[in-house]
């Protein structure tokens, strides 16, 4: 096996929902303190905060950028504190600072936060934020570019290129939704799980997509606390283990972004984390994909040769990829099962991997996980992170 450098040994989380009459601090204490107790140290044993920055939260991101997170929660043991933004990428990148950290002695337990309360933004406030964030002021923005738009496009494209029908596309989000009905932290918990046939009658929002095959903003918000694997293995407690890494930049803007890299990013990435978890695609048991919309999860099957090419589709439509099945997909259902809390979709996709390995997945827990593979993704797809975990024991 590769190095074993950090391990997640608590998580933290509170249910994906709608809170307008709950402060963000409430959301962040809770998320927190759950994660210090899970990974059963004191509060004081935290030595760093690094915190995924809020987007589109202005106030709450001076706040947390000048250090209040530590003094709110009261860790007299903490050294430093930063804050990291890189879109959905975030919290990817609040891991390796915190692995920075552990690897040079300067902490020993580091706790990794996030939080958003959509319901508290004025609604043209966070129309203008998606509006922009991510899109080119020149050449996009004035053209009404918006990412449903752009989506839709490429939906468009890889269903004329692999063959892809449109009820194998809503079989995607039959999947994910199936996953977030057994999950307690989702928007959907205890929902039924739509048909193909109830997504594809919801409303078009930009042909190919309809409304079910679209976000749902959120609140929400997570923590994780992380330190070393040699630390984790001592306590012997319960725990996920990054055993390989590694990631592709593209473009800051989806119309200068081609499929063609898109692909090669996925299949080297992916190639090269199994590298240096010294596995291959075989032993993986939960493939946990985080791409925000449906196409990403077929075109990512077939790129890196989970099935064949024009076969994705069919793997979803079959019941492949759902609870109980061949290949363990997406198990909080990404931001569409999920509920899309800004950055935190890669946060909550994080816990779930650390609850999958630690076997503290209820209803969704996979039998006999060993090893997972997990991505992440910043702005408007701007990049791909791929990381390998795995058991502590």
């Amino acid at each position: 096996m590769g190095k074993q450098h950090l391990a997640i040994i608590g998580i933290g989380e509170v249910p994906t929902g709608t809170y307008p009459d709950r402060s963000r601090w409430d959301i962040i204490y809770d998320a927190s303190i759950q994660a210090v107790r899970d990974a059963g140290l004191h509060k004081n044993d935290i030595e760093a905060v690094v915190t995924v920055a809020p987007q589109a939260q202005p106030e709450l991101y001076a706040e947390i950028s000048f250090g209040k997170i530590p003094e709110e929660l009261g860790l007299k043991g903490c050294r430093d504190v930063c804050t990291c933004n890189a879109g959905g990428a975030s919290t990817s990148n609040c891991l390796r600072l915190a692995e920075q950290l552990i690897e040079t002695g300067q902490a020993k337990a580091v706790l990794i936060p996030h939080v958003t309360v959509h319901s508290t933004i004025p609604l043209s406030d966070l129309i203008n934020f998606f509006a922009k964030a991510g899109i080119d002021r020149q050449w996009e923005y004035p053209y009404g570019t918006t990412y449903n738009g752009v989506i839709a496009m490429m939906t468009r494209r890889y269903m004329y290129e692999s063959g892809t029908t449109e009820e194998e596309m809503a079989s995607v989000v039959v999947s994910l939704r199936k996953w977030a009905t057994l999950d307690p932290n989702s928007i959907f918990y205890g929902k039924e799980a739509p048909t193909v046939e109830k997504v594809l009658s919801s409303s078009m929002v930009s042909s190919p997509l309809h409304k079910r095959e679209c976000n749902v903003l959120a609140d929400g918000g997570a923590a994780l606390v992380v330190t070393s694997a040699d630390t984790a293995k001592q306590m012997r407690c319960p725990a996920a283990v990054k055993l390989g890494e590694s990631s592709r930049y593209f473009s800051a803007f989806t119309t200068t972004r081609s499929t063609e890299d898109v692909k090669a990013g996925f299949l080297n990435g992916t190639r090269e984390a199994l590298d240096q978890a010294g596995l291959t695609k075989e032993e993986i048991d939960i493939w946990n994909i985080y791409l925000a919309y449906p196409v990403g999860h077929p075109m990512f099957m077939e790129t890196v040769g989970l099935c064949e090419p024009g076969q994705a589709g069919k793997m979803f439509m079959e019941g492949h990829t759902w609870p109980g099945g061949k290949l363990p997909w997406a198990t909080i259902g990404d931001a569409i099962g999920r509920g899309h809390t800004g950055s935190g979709v890669s946060m909550a996709t994080y816990v779930e991997t650390a609850r999958q390995l630690m076997g503290k997945a209820g209803e969704r827990q996979v039998p006999g996980v060993s090893h997972i593979f997990q991505n992440t993704s910043g702005g408007s797809g701007m990049n791909f992170i791929a990381t390998v975990w795995g058991r502590n024991n």
